[in-house]
């Protein structure tokens, strides 16, 4: 982000803030729970609301008495989506993977300290983790993140883990910091990652770097499923099979071996 001597305006700003109360988890909010998450005043709130609700960006149930997000953000969000460049060079790639493989797979792209899936086709094998297209995870949460973890500096990874440490979401989940360090210097060295029951229980996830033109991942993508069925010489196959995905979209992105 470029930094500019101009003073932003409250406004766009404040109304920045609202948009950022909904999530996936908490897409419908009542105008007390924005004014809670906010900390601004009532009228402030209704009035920017009112606004937002006229042009599209925000829609109010009346049965309901709760806001959502209304159809323009999906609309700017297409149009962001068409013109990523990785989405639309992976996309191909990844829905012949899943068909191959039976498997769903998966992209992502690094945003500061968080990823953001981009892509997913899924497969009919059950059980799918809460991947939204849209929704943001901390780096380290996951197979994606840490591949594109291992391709960080120390530093940026140390401030990291200060910052938000690593959490349990197995009882297989790899926390302890200095071991973690040790397992991302053996992921840049492998080119892969393999998540086995760390994330979800009886879900594994493979994972590799999707490289541009310089030597840092633009991207990652991973293909998943049940444990069960990624073991052994199916798990080996699989890796070989990703990695050589990774490798065509990172040519097709500009980047040379």
């Amino acid at each position: 982000m470029r930094e500019l001597n101009i003073e932003p305006i409250r406004a766009v700003e404040r109304a920045i803030q609202i948009l950022n109360c909904f999530s996936f988890e908490r897409p419908n909010l009542t105008i007390e729970e924005i004014i809670e998450k906010t900390k601004l005043a009532k009228a402030t709130v209704y009035r920017l609301l009112w606004t937002m609700e006229k042009n599209g960006l925000i829609y109010f149930d009346q049965k309901e008495n709760m806001y959502r997000l209304g159809y323009k953000p999906l609309e700017y969000g297409g149009i962001v989506l068409e013109h990523l460049d990785v989405r639309r060079e992976a996309d191909p790639y990844l829905q012949e993977l899943q068909e191959h493989t039976g498997h769903s797979t998966i992209l992502a792209v690094p945003q500061g300290t968080n990823l953001q899936y981009l892509l997913r086709y899924d497969s009919d094998e059950g059980f799918q983790p809460r991947n939204f297209i849209g929704r943001r995870r901390i780096l380290h949460h996951g197979g994606l993140g840490i591949v594109l973890l291992a391709y960080k500096p120390e530093k940026f990874v140390q401030k990291l883990l200060d910052e938000h440490p690593l959490e349990e979401h197995t009882p297989n989940t790899l926390v302890e910091p200095e071991s973690f360090m040790q397992r991302l210097r053996e992921i840049r060295q492998k080119g892969i990652f393999v998540d086995e029951d760390e994330t979800f229980m009886g879900y594994t996830a493979i994972s590799a770097p999707i490289f541009g033109t310089g030597n840092e991942p633009v991207a990652a993508i991973a293909v998943s499923g049940p444990s069960f069925k990624i073991q052994g010489q199916a798990r080996e196959k699989l890796s070989q099979q990703l990695q050589a995905v990774a490798g065509k979209i990172s040519r097709r992105m500009g980047h040379i071996d």
